[in-house]
């Protein structure tokens, strides 16, 4: 295994070269070894697998390892993160470890550590990389017991009792499962809340990912969700592997203005797309017009609905997110926190200061108002259909709320590794040059300055930096670009960041 694999919120690489399956076993035993110095009442661990090719071979040798170690495993079987989750919140088991790696590319694998219900990460995954050089392992004269027990119908039935007012629900929407994880659950959801003008995308698990990377944020994965949005006629195209349309009749509407066709066939009209990513646990939504909606942006629309029913509530936000949400939130009366980028920053800012809600302008969404406080995009997709069902409103009217602000997209610059630290800092040093400059460095460095804001910051799980610039119009934009641009001309040509930071 090579060092590279141990990220900053779980255990990730290219299998073959980076992550190995035949060391996996002995990697189990590292992570279980950390686990019992935690926790040495340990007995058992839920175990679940996403659907690529490799995840098989690793579960079995996860599962021996667990078995070896004298500790019981409950496999939970092949479902998204969530479900895991889900198991750690709802079973009786003690720690969970999810094989998955996400929305990376079909040569990727990896593991995602919880202890009790709390994510392991940062220093604890470095801890464990150090057992693993070690060969730690617990030493058990008695093997543990495998169990398998699938938690999809159990997590199917909560999400339909709690939002047993959806059922039959009118609204039409698509729903792109990318041939990853979220094929599991979504067209058992469908069936069960009855949702006749739902029609779920590649729902087929494939480890190849056939169609398009599991990741909804990127445009180019979300081309076959807009082009059946914008379909004049809103008919559903055949050539998109399953879907549920032939198992349910369609009907007429507020949402989906229907009208027989020639053969007598209710036109399908979806005015809603949505996109998972590999593992579930975000979700990206894109409008009638095509319009994929920032993470940021969704985050208001679900903080009106918890502010709502909680007065003054704590929503937690990332700081790659538009000052259009601050502006927001500050509107609601809510209590918004800023903290550091990544799913486990949120949790942990969340937990510190009570919050209900918690986002990312990734798509992750952390609810801990009528949920358990984990990212879950299948739940976010629930609450987001209650909005808009409640609401008798489109989507694009529902983002009115969000101030007009002219923001880039998020950049991410390859750059080596061993230089993350001195490009951040480097950036750091030119803009604390200046005196209009508003500087907050709780992760990378993000600049506000009267022609609007900018913000560098280093990559938890690739060699990259990422950038993103935004202001009031669409000049300051360009100031703040050119000045960001100007930061980094001792790493990269002024020529090649035009290129690079192209709209």
């Amino acid at each position: 295994m090579l060092d590279v694999i141990f990220k900053e919120y779980d255990i990730r690489g290219v299998v073959g070269r980076e992550l190995l399956v035949d060391q996996v076993y002995d990697l189990t035993r590292a992570i279980l070894f950390y686990m019992h110095e935690e926790k040495p009442d340990l007995k058992t661990i839920a175990v679940g697998m996403d659907g690529r090719l490799h995840s098989q071979a690793i579960k079995d040798e996860m599962c021996r390892a667990i078995q070896d170690s004298g500790m019981d495993v409950l496999f939970v079987g092949m479902c998204p993160s969530p479900v895991l989750y889900f198991a750690l919140h709802t079973q009786p088991v003690d720690a969970g470890l999810m094989i998955t790696a996400s929305h990376n590319a079909k040569e990727y694998n990896g593991i995602k550590i919880c202890l009790g219900k709390e994510s392991v990460w940062g220093t604890q995954i470095q801890e464990i990389k150090e057992l693993y050089k070690q060969k730690k392992q617990i030493v058990s004269a008695a093997r543990g017991a495998y169990e398998e027990r699938l938690i999809i119908p159990v997590y199917v039935d909560w999400l339909a009792k709690h939002f047993s007012h959806l059922v039959d629900m009118p609204l039409a929407a698509v729903v792109d499962c990318a041939n990853a994880a979220g094929g599991t659950v979504l067209p058992a959801l469908v069936g069960r809340m009855q949702w006749p003008n739902v029609t779920v995308l590649f729902a087929e698990v494939d480890g190849n990912y056939p169609n398009h990377e599991a990741d909804p944020t990127v445009e180019e994965n979300m081309e076959d969700v807009k082009r059946i949005l914008m379909k004049e006629n809103g008919s559903f195209p055949q050539d998109f592997g399953t879907g549920i349309q032939d198992e349910l009749p369609l009907k007429t509407s507020l949402f989906a203005k229907a009208s027989p066709d020639a053969s007598g066939r209710t036109d399908w009209k979806p005015v809603l797309g949505i996109g998972l990513d590999g593992d579930c646990d975000r979700m990206a939504a894109m409008t009638r017009a095509g319009f994929l909606v920032p993470g940021d942006q969704l985050l208001a629309l679900f903080a009106q609905q918890v502010v709502k029913d909680n007065p003054g509530a704590a929503v937690v936000f990332d700081i790659k997110s538009s000052s259009g949400l601050a502006e927001v939130l500050e509107q609601l009366h809510a209590k918004p926190i800023l903290s550091a980028t990544g799913h486990s920053n949120i949790k942990q800012a969340m937990k510190k200061s009570n919050a209900l809600l918690g986002g990312e302008l990734s798509c992750h969404f952390f609810f801990h108002d009528r949920y358990f406080g984990y990212d879950d995009g299948i739940y976010a997709m629930m609450r987001l259909f209650e909005i808009l069902s409640q609401s008798d409103k489109t989507l694009e009217q529902l983002l009115m709320v969000f101030p007009k602000k002219f923001s880039s997209r998020e950049y991410r610059i390859a750059c080596r590794e061993e230089d993350k630290k001195a490009i951040i800092q480097t950036v750091h040093d030119f803009f604390a040059k200046r005196s209009d400059a508003e500087l907050v460095t709780i992760d990378g460095v993000r600049a506000t300055m009267p022609e609007g804001w900018g913000i560098v910051r280093s990559s938890n799980t690739q060699p990259v930096i990422s950038m993103r610039f935004e202001s009031d119009s669409s000049n300051g934009l360009q100031v703040v670009k050119q000045l960001f641009i100007d930061a980094l001309t001792p790493y990269y040509t002024d020529s090649q960041l035009q290129e690079l930071l192209k709209p």
